[in-house]
């Protein structure tokens, strides 16, 4: 019942070489970058995991037993001339390690893949990050839990979804949420209903992904789980604002960053309490929120959106200097971004080139913008891009107008907001 195939479908041939292509593809750009080191891990990360790949269809031949010993020692000889200062060298390490030279795999290989998953999800490297997880699930192969198995149907639905992989991402909730209320455990199946809420929003469906949000809410507060109240306010705090309701939205936001205890998922609320801020004008406060996120150790893609929103913030407010820093600082990190996160960056970067007057080269970002999202089946966004288009169009009317101060500014809650980040920044500098 609780097999791989379920949720990653079946194997391909280990003879095929395009398996793990995600692997081989970071190796490439990074040599055409003249970066040794990096496509060293990248390569390091391919033959362990085609080494797995013969571990797990190994048969009793001696012939066949004696290739894949010498296999492995090939890859143990590569893993141990990786760079020794890498975090990526001691995951890849860990793993080869737990691959036996006889005998079945144990526990310490499938808990090394899915840490590695999990290092390469922190890097924004999602492909590679799924690739380990199916790696780990198949190697814990007959001996998974229902609880293991719900974890791994959470992570592979997180995984697809910010891959813009719509209906794998709800195959994988789907299965999560079954999984879960079988066995009864009640946080992984709220968490699976908060993902398909999120494929929703993903798809552009607010009022059906506000429902699952307010339903999970209502039960997580019953229940007294704080951690899914968290999840449930950041969610809420997001559609809340793509919907119009901008104080509702702060304060949902502000009470997930309150209720939040983890230092990385404190920076995931502290950034969605940012944008709301920006999104009414106040500009200070929510400069000083993205710029605690950016100078964080929160997850690449967290600490990348921050720069982005930071990249719009000034070309909103006509500071052209902080906007090209901002930009360059993004520029580094591009090949990181999910899909989602390439069409934000085309589609703030010509908006704020259109702010300033290249209207022409805002014209060819936003182009690229509405083919990504197009591609992707990005719907919400794909429309959002083709207005933004229109508009330039019409006598090189700016594509995103810059929002004004408005009284929502000065609301009382808004205002205490302000001051609580102000001290917090403080302290943190301190």
């Amino acid at each position: 019942m609780y097999t791989p195939q379920r949720l990653f479908g079946e194997v391909q041939p280990s003879s095929d070489i395009l398996t793990h292509e995600p692997f081989l593809e970071r190796a490439r750009l990074q040599r055409e970058q003249a970066e040794d080191g990096s496509a060293r891990l990248a390569l390091g990360a391919y033959v362990m995991a085609r080494l797995i790949d013969k571990l797990l269809t190994l048969t009793a031949e001696p012939a066949e037993f004696e290739a894949f010993r010498w296999q492995l020692e090939a890859v143990r000889r590569h893993v141990g001339d990786l760079p020794t200062n890498a975090p990526e060298t001691a995951h890849l390490a860990g793993v080869v390690a737990a691959i036996p030279s006889s005998g079945p795999a144990g526990p310490n290989l499938w808990k090394g893949l899915t840490a590695y998953a999990y290092f390469l999800e922190h890097e924004a490297r999602l492909e590679e990050s799924l690739e380990m997880l199916t790696l780990a699930a198949r190697a814990q192969g007959s001996e998974i839990s229902a609880t293991d198995f719900t974890a791994y149907a959470l992570f592979a639905g997180r995984l697809n979804r910010q891959l813009a992989r719509w209906d794998s991402a709800t195959q994988c909730y789907s299965v999560a949420e079954d999984t879960a209320a079988r066995v009864g455990e009640s946080v992984s199946l709220l968490r699976s209903r908060l993902g398909r809420g999120a494929v929703l929003r993903g798809q552009g469906n607010y009022p059906a992904a506000r429902g699952i949000a307010e339903g999970v809410l209502h039960e997580a507060t019953a229940l007294g789980l704080s951690s899914v109240q968290v999840m449930a306010y950041s969610d809420l705090g997001v559609l809340y604002s793509l919907q119009g309701s901008r104080i509702e939205g702060l304060q949902a936001h502000y009470r997930a960053f309150q209720l939040t205890v983890d230092p990385v998922e404190q920076m995931r609320s502290l950034g969605d309490l940012a944008l709301g801020l920006y999104e009414i004008g106040a500009y200070d406060a929510a400069r000083i929120a993205f710029e605690i996120v950016a100078k964080s150790q929160a997850r690449v893609l967290v600490r990348l959106n921050a720069l982005l929103e930071l990249m719009n913030l000034e070309s909103c407010v006509g500071n052209r200097v902080a906007f090209e820093r901002w930009r360059a600082a993004v520029q580094e990190s591009r090949e990181c971004m999910s899909p989602s996160m390439r069409v934000d960056y085309y589609y703030k970067l010509g908006t704020g080139l259109a702010r300033f007057g290249q209207v022409r080269r805002a014209r060819r970002f936003l182009t690229s913008a509405l083919g990504l999202a197009e591609q992707h089946k990005l719907n919400a966004w794909y429309f959002k891009v083709e207005d933004a288009i229109g508009k330039l169009s019409q006598q090189g009317e700016e594509p995103e107008a810059a929002l004004q101060t408005s009284n929502f500014a000065e609301a009382l809650p808004v205002r205490e907001i302000e001051l609580g980040l102000r001290e917090y920044a403080t302290a943190a500098v301190v």
